[in-house]
């Protein structure tokens, strides 16, 4: 056996063995099942929709409940709030002079914590997001325990979500409801703001880490093909 090569196989194991690598981040919503509701005309309407989910480390089907209030108008009689699931994204608007509040709310959702720095990330869409408004996330284990997290909203917001950074003892192995949402009614230092446009096109969790055996196994396999290949020029 090749000496040299030999080595660098050790130290490279070695290192994977120290630092576990990470697969992709993990889709829990691609929002490729389509969903609107939208409240129109009158301040205080409200309007839902909800359909079978199953998230992807939950204990069953579950559900993707979409919920909008239209909480002020401000004289115009057909302003309105949506939120909607079209075309592999998730979008919240409000019309001219409208403003309010929109809701995503999964069941049955399970464990969302994966990898030693666990968060949530939100892949901003074809809107991206170009105002201000008030955030909630909202986590309740199946024992009824309650964690959350609020911001306010700006233009460059950090798509990632870390679940250190909720307030709360909710078991985030063993989530039964998560919810977002979205207020532009009255946000926090500003007030009512009209007009506000968002979207996203996956909610994804952070990546399971590989276990050091696997590592060590496609270590071993590329060690061994290299092997082969450098028998096979000598042979040559």
């Amino acid at each position: 056996m090749n000496t040299k090569f030999f080595g660098a196989s050790v130290t490279a194991a070695m290192l994977l063995t120290a630092a576990p690598a990470l697969a992709a981040t993990i889709m829990f919503d691609d929002f490729s099942q389509d969903q609107t509701v939208v409240s129109v005309a009158y301040p205080g309407a409200t309007d839902s929709s909800t359909i079978a989910f199953t998230a992807p480390f939950g204990s069953g089907i579950g559900t993707r409940t979409l919920t909008v209030e239209n909480v002020t108008n401000n004289g115009n009689a057909v302003s309105a709030t949506t939120l909607e699931a079209q075309g592999g994204e998730l979008s919240f608007s409000n019309n001219d002079r409208a403003t309010g509040t929109g809701t995503l709310t999964y069941t049955s959702v399970g464990d969302i914590s994966h990898g030693p720095n666990p968060y949530m990330l939100f892949r901003l869409g074809s809107l991206g997001f170009d105002h201000v408004a008030n955030f909630t996330a909202t986590a309740t284990d199946t024992l009824g325990n309650v964690s959350s997290y609020f911001e306010v909203l700006v233009a460059g917001v950090d798509p990632k979500l870390y679940l250190s950074a909720f307030s709360g003892v909710a078991d985030f192995n063993s989530i039964a409801t998560l919810s977002f949402e979205i207020d532009s009614s009255n946000v926090f230092g500003v007030g009512a703001v009209d007009r506000v446009d968002g979207s996203i096109t996956s909610i994804e969790l952070s990546p399971v880490p590989l276990p050091a055996s696997g590592l060590l196994l496609f270590g071993a396999l590329g060690g061994a093909a290299a092997m082969r290949r450098r028998k096979a020029r000598k042979a040559a």
